[in-house]
């Protein structure tokens, strides 16, 4: 069940040749229907290419969303946009997608376009600061599935809807923007061509104190230093409405989460059966153990949850499917 890739939402979005298909959950992989943390492998970044004569897109081709004067009190006047006077081949941005309601097919968002506007201008100036954690406002605020780092060559500028394109063409590294397109506004960042993306940081779900009364203290997640390079992994997959797509799934997401610290609890219990905690619960219907290592097709939060595991240890991470109870196997 993880033989495919996932593809985020936005990601699709932006694809001129996709974006009328719905996205952040792909097509199910074979042979069951249900979904698996499997997700798009980063992209190698090619080494950086001398900058081409090839004019910069004209102002006209942009609609000007944020028209406050740059820099503001307290903004970087190197992240105020200006108009190249040559356009480099090999061009990578940043952005935050801030969509609003019927915005982006298939992604339930609640906002209004003039909540959103309002949110998009709001971390443009904030992204504008010095020193400003740009990949952290994405994490945290973008209807893309995130990093949300994209590579504007020469070969790729087609892929995307004319307006990002031309704003990524429009800005010189540092700068920061906001340009408009169908499936929201895009707080834009260019980024150096060889910048690389941290790793969204895992968010703690499980926080009681371990063990408690009955547990294993062997099953208590513990810093692992160096961290492993491959493990392998059982996870119970609780799901939520709308985090299993072709699942008839009831419970709320606070309802999901509960449930699995419940079965985390039960799981560091000394004795027990991962495998028929798994059985009875898990809404993975795939055999639940996969290997993990840094090239493995799994959504980053898996991912990072499953190396940062020693043998025998179990925790708790959420994804876009749900809530993941994992345990590290031999």
């Amino acid at each position: 069940m993880f033989g495919k890739k996932l593809f985020p939402i936005a990601c699709c979005a932006l694809l001129a040749s996709a974006c009328n298909k719905p996205a952040e959950t792909p097509p199910p992989p074979p042979p069951v229907p249900a979904p698996a943390p499997a997700a798009e492998a980063p992209k190698p970044v090619p080494p950086p290419a001398p900058a081409s004569p090839t004019a910069a897109p004209a102002p006209a081709e942009l609609e000007k969303v944020l028209t406050d004067a740059c820099p503001m009190p307290g903004e970087d006047a190197a992240a105020c946009p200006a108009k190249p006077a040559t356009v480099d081949d090999n061009i990578k941005v940043a952005h935050v997608l801030v969509g609003w309601e019927g915005s982006l097919p298939g992604k339930p968002v609640k906002r209004t376009k003039e909540e959103a506007l309002k949110l998009a201008k709001e971390l443009a100036h904030e992204a504008r600061k010095p020193g400003n954690d740009f990949i952290g406002l994405v994490w945290k605020h973008s209807d893309d599935g995130g990093p949300g780092v994209y590579d504007v060559t020469p070969s790729m500028r087609g892929r995307y809807v004319p307006q990002f394109t031309a704003m990524a063409l429009s800005l010189g590294v540092g700068q920061v923007d906001i340009v408009a397109t169908r499936f929201g506004f895009h707080v834009m960042k260019r980024v150096p061509f060889d910048f690389k993306a941290p790793e969204k940081p895992l968010v703690k779900v499980l926080t009681d104190v371990c063990p408690q009364a009955g547990e294993d203290p062997s099953t208590c997640p513990t810093e692992q230093k160096p961290k492993p390079e491959k493990t392998t992994v059982s996870h119970i997959l609780i799901g939520y409405q709308g985090s299993l797509p072709g699942e008839n799934v009831t419970m709320t997401k606070d309802e999901a989460q509960k449930k699995a610290i419940e079965i985390a609890h039960q799981a560091r219990k000394k004795g027990a059966d991962f495998a028929a905690l798994m059985k009875a619960n898990s809404k993975d219907p795939g055999p639940g153990t996969y290997p993990v290592d840094a090239n493995a097709q799994l959504v980053p939060p898996f991912k990072q949850l499953g190396l940062s595991l020693g043998k025998g240890q179990i925790d708790i991470v959420e994804t876009s499917f749900g809530f993941h109870v994992m345990k590290r196997v031999e």
